[in-house]
């Protein structure tokens, strides 16, 4: 694939998803809101029980200090992605699996709020490390990700059962690698920030 053609291709893309998501204001917005209010109710929920957590509970925060960052950490947090992927993916196919996949996306928020305020209570320095200059960021950049991926093969699916046409399985399919190439990067990123910072703890949720 020349220079040119990749160009043309990641434009094609972002054309396409871009559409979809102005054409899914309503859904965009209601995915928004729900995942404000999860992340924090998370960092809320996680300030008013910490007394009852403690570092040996599996709250999905990973203790490595014992350990160095390594392959075992990329793999463990790309497979929680690619789950949450594949759920999102499934539940995209039509109104009524919508709301499925709108729980998943929440969830997921309220996770990333209680682990984040948790790891800083339970880990102090390094827990606010990893918290604000690794984990939020890559892991917000990874719920943005999944929402896009989430609301652009919603609108597809519906595209496709209501007017057919060959141009939709091919969008789908660049959808679905171009979502899979920025959560591999984003994982790879986050691995790398956590060896340059020789984080103690990980992020998996």
């Amino acid at each position: 694939m020349t220079n040119k053609n990749k160009n043309r291709f990641f434009k094609d893309i972002f054309e396409f998803v871009l559409d979809c998501v102005k054409a899914c204001k309503i859904k965009t917005i209601i995915i928004l809101v729900l995942m404000v209010i999860a992340l924090i109710t998370g960092i809320i929920v996680a300030v008013r029980t910490k007394d009852s957590y403690s570092i040996s509970d599996s709250f999905g925060v990973v203790d490595i200090s014992s350990n160095s960052v390594n392959s075992s950490t990329f793999f463990t947090r790309l497979l929680s992605m690619l789950l949450v992927f594949a759920i999102l993916l499934g539940s995209s196919y039509n109104n009524y699996t919508f709301a499925i996949g709108l729980i998943f996306l929440g969830y997921r928020a309220y996770l990333l709020g209680l682990n984040l305020c948790l790891m800083i209570v339970f880990y102090g320095f390094s827990g606010v490390v990893v918290s604000v200059i690794v984990a939020f960021p890559c892991q917000l950049l990874t719920l943005v990700v999944l929402s896009i991926f989430f609301i652009t093969m919603s609108k597809t699916f519906c595209d496709q059962r209501n007017f057919g046409g060959c141009r939709m399985p091919k969008q789908k399919t660049k959808i679905i690698v171009s979502t899979l190439i920025c959560l591999l990067l984003l994982c790879l990123l986050e691995t790398i920030l956590l060896a340059l910072f020789s984080a103690k703890v990980i992020l998996v949720i």
